[in-house]
């Protein structure tokens, strides 16, 4: 038997579900808005927030629903700093409110964290598709993508560390209800928040690692730390030039992640946590003007990978300082601008350095 709180909180609940069936978007807004406010402290499924902003949406003719609601959701933030799963799903909705508001940019940057700070997670991969989508609405140009380390913001930024302890310049607010001290209330929930959340994912990937290099992996502990290396390689941050490209993205992200999820049987579960640094031979070699080059990381880290000519010369960087999980790596070099002649290679992870020769033969 529930006791009564809580028999009223399922009760709610449960005409949330019947209400959203026959489309009365006003009783499940009147519903959720009671439920997130006299019975946050029993919330156990954050998925009302997500429920409630459909409601809005759908009952939305001017933009001031969504506005408000987007006021609420940051006032939940502000009071609820040890929910974690709820204060990461209502700033999750903030910027899908900024979508639906026209605030693009604003929108872009907070996805943007969302996918740097859940580096193995599905919100990573959802996020990151929502900044590809967002990216068309604002008519940014295409074919852009970036690649940052897990818990950072853009490097390239002129001052990064403002984007996580500052105000998103391009967020629009309402400063009659929010002070500035409860706009830093506010950021800082969300960075403790993804904090927690993303260490918790990080030492938890760690685990299976460990487990798999030691042989003492289950067999579903192999295909769940897989499954996340895959989460880590797809989930990037992409401007796509129209909407058929996004598709195409979309489609090949589900088809690696969820192929990897029904592959249970898959030879490669086992191997795919190198025990040691390696850099292999390029192949072909000779080419001309393409080849692969092969390499493996034990542990995750910045690596970088650069094309030298036979006088020490650099000549292409292929591999930026850029993160890469552990894992097994295969990346081609074109030097269909080169002479032919011989070319090193060189990787750098951590304290590893390895070169390697090779032969273009036009």
């Amino acid at each position: 038997m529930f006791n009564g709180q809580s028999a009223t909180f399922e009760n709610l609940s449960d005409s949330v579900s019947i209400n959203l069936r026959k489309r009365d978007y006003e009783r499940v807004s009147d519903l959720c808005y009671q439920l997130l406010t006299d019975h946050i402290d029993s919330l156990k499924d954050v998925s009302i927030i997500l429920k409630l902003y459909l409601a809005e949406l759908r009952l939305d003719s001017s933009g001031n629903r969504i506005t408000n609601f987007k006021s609420f959701l940051e006032a939940l933030i502000m009071n609820n700093p040890e929910k974690v799963t709820l204060v990461k799903q209502s700033y999750y909705v903030i910027q899908k409110c900024k979508v639906s508001l026209g605030m693009y940019e604003s929108a872009m940057t907070g996805f943007q964290e969302i996918v740097n700070q859940n580096p193995y997670s599905y919100e990573g991969l959802i996020a990151g598709w929502d900044y590809s989508a967002t990216s068309l609405l604002s008519g940014g140009q295409g074919g852009g993508e970036k690649n940052l380390e897990p818990g950072t913001l853009d490097p390239e930024s002129e001052n990064p560390r403002s984007q996580i302890y500052n105000d998103d310049p391009y967020d629009k607010y309402d400063s009659k209800r929010f002070n500035k001290e409860d706009r830093k209330a506010i950021r800082e929930n969300i960075i403790n928040s993804f904090q927690t959340s993303r260490d918790i994912e990080i030492e938890k990937v760690k685990s299976l690692e460990k487990k798999v290099r030691e042989g003492n992996a289950a067999k579903k502990e192999r295909s769940e730390l897989k499954v996340k290396k895959i989460l880590s390689e797809v989930i990037k941050i992409k401007k796509p030039g129209d909407i058929t490209e996004h598709i195409n993205n979309v489609n090949s992200n589900i088809q690696k992640v969820f192929g990897a999820v029904n592959d249970q049987n898959s030879n490669d579960i086992i191997n795919i946590i190198p025990n040691e640094y390696s850099l292999s031979q390029n192949y072909p070699n000779p080419f001309n003007p393409t080849t692969k080059i092969n390499f493996s990381l034990p542990e995750d880290g910045k690596i970088k990978l650069t094309i030298y000519d036979i006088l020490g010369r650099e000549v292409k960087r292929i591999v930026n300082s850029e993160f890469r999980s552990a894992g097994r790596y295969t990346v081609e070099f074109n030097g269909a601008g080169l002479s032919s002649g011989v070319y090193f290679y060189r990787i750098e992870a951590g304290e590893f350095v390895q070169t390697k020769r090779m032969v273009l033969l036009k």
